[in-house]
């Protein structure tokens, strides 16, 4: 990782910083569908992402639940909050494709951050992007109908991917969406027939 590029993922931080970073973190390259972190375990990196995607979720039982992805530039709030109270992870993340991570040894991360207070204002305002997600959340299930958060759920997918073509099956909607596969099959024929998308062999086009 060259300090160039990593300063172009992560701007706004000063050129002591990226150099301390890149000497005290590693970074790392995983393959899609790995396990970066499993709820009720105790949180020993901070991932920040420079490529591809993590998708973090929320299980109980047999049920799952997308909660958000995180994109390059950005980071896990949920590990973050977990690291600082020293509390077990309450989320569960996976990398959705082929992702680099640059690694903050939960070790570090209050040092760094008493000595660089931009870090500090950096999660806060992923804090801020997240809570205001939350209340997006929360107005989608209360007014929005199931047909219509789809929809939007299928077009956010296809923002942060840059991609209109999505690569998914109808269970993996159907966990992201807290629903049985069947209600997320007939809902995506709906909107395939009202020629909002077009249904392929494990791909959606967004139409």
């Amino acid at each position: 990782m060259e300090l160039s590029e990593l300063r172009s993922i992560f701007p706004g931080f000063t050129l002591e910083f990226y150099k301390t970073l890149l000497k005290t973190c590693k970074v790392v390259a995983f393959p899609p569908d790995q396990v970066i972190l499993r709820e009720g375990s105790y949180v020993n990196v901070i991932p920040l992402v420079l490529k591809g995607l993590l998708k973090v979720t929320r299980k109980e039982e047999d049920k799952e639940i997308l909660l958000y992805y995180i994109g390059p530039g950005q980071s896990c709030i949920m590990s973050f909050s977990a690291c600082i109270s020293n509390t077990q992870s309450k989320i569960f993340a996976i990398t959705e494709e082929d992702s680099e991570l640059l690694l903050i040894p939960s070790g570090e991360l209050a040092a760094l951050m008493k000595k660089y207070p931009l870090l500090s204002n950096y999660f806060f305002s992923l804090y801020h992007d997240r809570y205001e997600n939350l209340i997006k959340s929360i107005d989608l299930l209360v007014f929005k109908n199931f047909d219509e958060r789809l929809l939007l759920y299928l077009k956010e997918k296809s923002r942060i991917t840059g991609n209109p073509v999505i690569q998914t099956t109808h269970q993996e909607i159907a966990n992201d969406m807290g629903t049985l596969r069947e209600v997320a099959s007939r809902t995506l024929k709906k909107l395939e027939k009202d020629n909002k998308i077009s249904l392929t062999r494990n791909e959606i086009i967004i139409l």
